[in-house]
């Protein structure tokens, strides 16, 4: 069915208003994520271009062909920057322009010296098909496994089939012989304009659902994740601890806690400030992660204490860890305004024991804890097994 293109164009220039508007006021309402003005803009340029076609033969075409082409190109350039935006990657301005003015001026040649339309559609369609690709190459692999990417991974698909639609609409162009106009009424054109409405239209819904998707992550982020140490807060690790204790009963693994304790911390908030101590609790946060799998849970218990959950080991094996963890915590002092301040720990090591629920455990390790701190401190004890 051939539809009627300028009419395909108006409803393209009122969708790149709508979405360029709700983009801009999602970013006034979260201006950290900056991705939003680079979509913003993109989405406003490519409605500036595409109202420009419908001056094609009102105004001279030297000028309003390859302005068109250059906006409608920095569309698909301001979002791929917008995608590194949002993946905190360094935005390559220098050679993004390169390519937008290799792009414009490739237009402006086959305007003045040749007025071939189909090369200005194989030229355009070359810069969309290469920037949708790496918008969609950087979407498809941004941000870290353990990241909600539902949103990302569909918006990617979305840019891949737009830059195959557009290399395959290009083949066809040049297969089909002379164009007149880009408004000629084709069914080749008719699908062209199209599909670019409802690309335009998806990845604008898949950037807002990409905003949602980091602002849900982040909201949950800070209500599982204690800000200073980047450990779990009391709350998540007890959360996810219970779950770990179902997980274990059920298969007999053995899975066994751990509460880590800093030697004498008051005393360094005392002697040399509290930014010392903030100071100190980070560093000893980094220690302890180096060492620790995947599958293993930290978080901060409270002030000083911390615990850790280790699935799959035994007694033995986590006093092996802990030995080991309290060596490297008394091997890395403080740095701290011109002093070194040395730091130790205590740990208490408890079994979960199947029938038994989180807090027997805890009790256990808290006593094997208390019992480390009053032989000398700095030190491992592991509690008694229930006879």
């Amino acid at each position: 069915m051939i539809l009627d293109t300028r009419t395909l164009v108006i409803v393209l220039v009122g969708i790149g208003v709508l979405l360029s508007i709700a983009a801009f006021l999602a970013w006034k309402a979260h201006r950290h994520i900056t991705a939003l003005t680079y979509w913003a803009g993109g989405a406003l340029a490519g409605a500036a271009g595409m109202a420009l076609v419908m001056l094609y033969g009102v105004w001279p075409p030297a000028l309003v062909i390859p302005l068109s082409n250059a906006l409608v190109a920095a569309t698909y350039l301001l979002n791929w920057f917008g995608v590194r935006s949002f993946a905190r990657r360094p935005i390559p301005w220098r050679s993004g322009l390169a390519l937008l003015g290799a792009l414009t001026a490739g237009n402006a040649w086959f305007v003045v010296m040749t007025n071939d339309v189909a090369a200005r559609i194989l030229v355009g369609s070359a810069g969309i098909t290469g920037l949708s690709l790496l918008a969609a190459l950087e979407l498809w692999r941004t941000g870290p496994a353990d990241r909600p990417r539902r949103a990302q991974r569909v918006t990617a698909l979305l840019f891949l089939a737009h830059a195959l639609f557009v290399a395959g609409r290009a083949a066809l162009t040049a297969w089909g012989g002379p164009v007149d106009s880009v408004l000629m009424p084709s069914l080749v054109q008719s699908a062209g304009f199209l599909e670019a409405i409802l690309a335009a239209t998806g990845w604008g819904f898949g950037f807002l659902a990409m905003t949602s998707e980091r602002l849900q992550a982040d909201l949950d982020r800070i209500g599982t994740i204690d800000p200073l140490t980047g450990a779990y807060n009391r709350r998540a690790f007890l959360k996810h601890a219970e779950r770990e204790l179902a997980r274990s009963q059920r298969s007999g693994a053995p899975l066994t806690l751990l509460l880590l304790d800093l030697d004498r911390f008051k005393r360094v908030n005392d002697t040399f400030g509290h930014l010392a101590g903030d100071a100190l609790l980070r560093l000893f946060s980094e220690t302890v992660t180096a060492r620790l799998r995947r599958s293993d849970l930290f978080g901060r218990y409270g002030g000083e204490e911390f615990c850790l959950l280790l699935p799959d080991t035994d007694r033995s094996g986590a006093a092996v860890l802990a030995e080991a963890l309290r060596r490297d915590v008394a091997a890395r002092p403080l740095p701290f305004q011109g002093h070194e301040i040395a730091a130790s720990v205590s740990i208490g090591i408890a079994a979960c024991r199947g029938g038994e629920d989180l807090d027997a455990a805890l009790a256990a390790a808290d006593l094997a804890l208390y019992r480390a701190k009053r032989n000398g401190r700095n030190q491992v004890m592991v509690a008694e097994a229930a006879g």
